[in-house]
């Protein structure tokens, strides 16, 4: 674990946090899964803070990563747009920032997570399922080359 503090996003952090998007999702974009992350603009990110729930993780005084949720149904919370700079990867970054999410949506009194990643992906899949999430349904994607799955796991009983 590093000394990541994990904290709300504002708008003054659209611009780095941005920046850490581009750097995270090129790589999905190498391995063939493109996403409109990988070109995320301090606008689009602004967006993302003023319409959804938005946590970066910032080491020193660099922000290093990120992750939305967004409350779906009463019960429900999705989680996407998770982020960690390519120089912070295996990190334990996105663990934090996991963890960090999954204790917002417990504390919020909700008790599900849920979010869709590219199935054929060569190691989310098992990432999510290594957190406890579960496959439970296809999630078709009539915009892009490869369709993704949707993974839930409960974190309130």
């Amino acid at each position: 674990m590093t000394d990541a503090v994990i904290r709300g996003a504002t708008v003054a952090d659209a611009e780095a946090l941005a920046a850490v998007y581009r750097s995270a999702y090129s790589e999905n974009q190498r391995l063939g899964f493109p996403t409109k992350a990988a070109s995320a603009t301090s606008e689009t990110v602004e967006e993302w803070v003023e319409d959804s729930r938005l946590f970066v993780a910032q080491l020193h005084d660099e922000i290093v990563g990120g992750v939305r949720l967004e409350v779906t149904n009463d019960d429900r919370v999705k989680l996407s747009r998770l982020a960690v700079h390519e120089e912070w990867k295996g990190e334990g970054i996105g663990s934090e920032l996991l963890d960090h999410a999954e204790t917002e949506v417990r504390e919020w009194g909700h008790s599900t997570v849920w979010l869709t990643t590219p199935e054929e992906h060569p190691y989310l899949p098992d990432l999510y399922r290594n957190r406890g999430y579960e496959k439970t349904a296809p999630y078709p994607l009539e915009y892009r080359e490869y369709d993704e799955i949707v993974m839930e796991k409960r974190v309130r009983y």
